[in-house]
């Protein structure tokens, strides 16, 4: 498994488990993550380490 596709599941699992599965919807037809009461992102931010607390760790390291 590639580290962005880990860091893009790390990404989308965090935000299932903060606001439920049933707040977290990936629009295909506008390329948007749709996440929480507000929350709104491109889909492509799943991929980018430390977008959640959950992959903070990949940041610091691309960071070195």
């Amino acid at each position: 498994m590639t580290d962005e596709t880990l860091v893009a599941l790390k990404n989308y699992e965090y935000l299932i488990l903060e606001h439920g599965c049933e707040n977290v919807s990936l629009v295909w037809h506008t390329d948007s993550l749709v996440f929480g009461d507000a929350g709104c992102a491109d889909i492509d931010m799943l991929a980018q380490p430390g977008f959640t607390p959950a992959t903070e760790c990949f940041a610091r390291r691309e960071d070195t």
